[in-house]
């Protein structure tokens, strides 16, 4: 019996996922959660033989989570089932320990055919991923490209995050709720393959989205 840890946020995604389980032999969801930070202590407990992560969890980034998870327990494989695809998003992915990567509206017949292709040891990258990465993208090889272009929007959230600005002080400024402006931030960090808040800051400058700050300003 193959054991399955679910991380995913949204709970009718995970109740559908342990369906698709419940109805194909050989398969045993031993846990499922909706935070990145429930994750490793889960896959500690129970070794599972798969996880099928989300990269857009509601407290971390499923990147990093899966940097845990092969840390603790390198014989788990992990496939990524996620929303949204960019190509720094799936090079990150890999390089964190990632062994496949589909997306969250493909069949189920998809989502099982990743499951057996990644438990018998070989990468998966399915059509759908593959084809939204355009046809220049090696399969095999992915780099972290990150000219994908930004929104409008989401460059004024890369501007405040730079500046330090939380949450909070984006969902204020931009009179979104919070949820929202978290949301906003993940779904840049996916975009552009990057981890956290230093780093959308050294990229904001690099890109000209940003000034350096001025390191002699308050001496």
């Amino acid at each position: 019996m193959v054991k399955v840890v679910v991380a995913e946020d949204h709970a009718l995604v995970r109740q559908g996922i342990g369906l698709l389980l419940g109805a194909n032999g050989g398969f045993e969801l031993v846990a499922e959660t909706a935070l990145g930070s429930e994750v490793e202590l889960l896959v500690q407990h129970h070794r599972p033989d798969l996880l099928l992560l989300d990269l857009a969890l509601s407290d971390s980034s499923g990147i990093e989570v899966a940097r845990k998870v092969k840390r603790v327990e390198p014989r788990t494989r992990i496939l990524v089932v996620t929303g949204n695809v960019y190509p720094g998003s799936v090079a990150n992915a890999f390089a964190a320990g990632a062994d496949g990567f589909v997306l969250k509206h493909e069949q189920g017949a998809d989502l099982l055919e990743a499951m057996h292709t990644v438990l018998a040891g070989r990468r998966y990258i399915s059509p759908q991923v593959a084809k939204a990465l355009g046809p220049s993208t090696n399969r095999q090889s992915l780099g972290s490209d990150t000219s994908q272009s930004l929104t409008s929007r989401e460059q004024q959230i890369v501007r405040m995050i730079a500046k330090g600005g939380s949450n909070q002080d984006i969902a204020d400024a931009l009179h979104i709720s919070v949820l929202t402006a978290r949301k906003h931030r993940q779904n840049v960090m996916l975009k552009l393959g990057l981890h956290n808040g230093a780093e959308i800051a050294a990229y904001a400058i690099k890109s000209g989205l940003a000034e350096a700050p001025d390191v002699g300003s308050n001496l």
